[in-house]
């Protein structure tokens, strides 16, 4: 399967390489190209891909589907509803050394890095991003387009928000709702629920402002 790559920045680093680690492991995928809109990245290599050039000319680069790498929750979402629009074809990164049960489910266009665990009954919504280390534990939803950043812990049968942002070394404990578009701040420990658009901080985690 040849598969492009949406956006050249760091996210776009971890997929590729997370790509090439599935294929040396062999599975049937090649990075064809990255796109990027940035003029400044056209034409540089990525690990030995190349930058092929903006969004806009994907239609010159023959590929079969594509993976959206791109960190900021919301401009993730409004790509890839762009992309499956146009009927593009958008599949799942996932590393090899990462643990994904047979029980679990990840929806299109999930990205789980080295060392993520994603235990039975899980479900990863669309465009989710898993990064290094994370860990979901049994019966907890994340939602379309959330991140759960390295090293982060979410424990059993909880709820996390479509596009929030767990930031890197929190525990979220069992049984916690975190609500959309919040961004729960690194090294934070999640002990009760957290409502839509704000930002929480501490141990345990207190709402500290607005996420605006």
């Amino acid at each position: 399967m040849k598969i492009v790559v949406i956006g050249a920045g760091g996210q776009g680093l971890i997929v590729v390489d997370v790509l090439l680690r599935a294929r040396e492991a062999g599975e049937d995928v090649e990075v064809v190209a990255l796109l990027d809109d940035d003029p400044a990245r056209a034409g540089a290599l990525v690990l030995g891909v190349r930058v092929a050039g903006p969004l806009a000319s994907i239609g010159r680069v023959p590929h079969d589907a594509v993976v959206v790498a791109i960190g900021n929750n919301l401009r993730r979402r409004e790509i890839t509803e762009r992309l499956v629009a146009a009927r593009e074809e958008l599949v799942s990164a996932r590393h090899p050394f990462s643990r994904v049960s047979p029980g679990a489910r990840l929806g299109e266009g999930t990205m789980i890095s080295a060392g993520a665990i994603v235990s039975p009954g899980a479900e990863l919504g669309r465009g989710v991003l898993l990064n290094t280390k994370a860990s979901i534990d049994h019966d907890t939803r994340v939602g379309d387009f959330a991140h759960v950043s390295p090293g982060a812990t979410v424990g059993a049968r909880c709820f996390v928000g479509e596009e929030t942002l767990v930031a890197s070394g929190v525990t979220v404990v069992s049984g916690s709702r975190i609500g959309a578009r919040t961004v729960v701040g690194a090294g934070s420990v999640v002990v009760r629920d957290l409502p839509d658009d704000v930002v929480a901080w501490g141990a345990p985690a207190r709402v500290v402002r607005p996420n605006r």
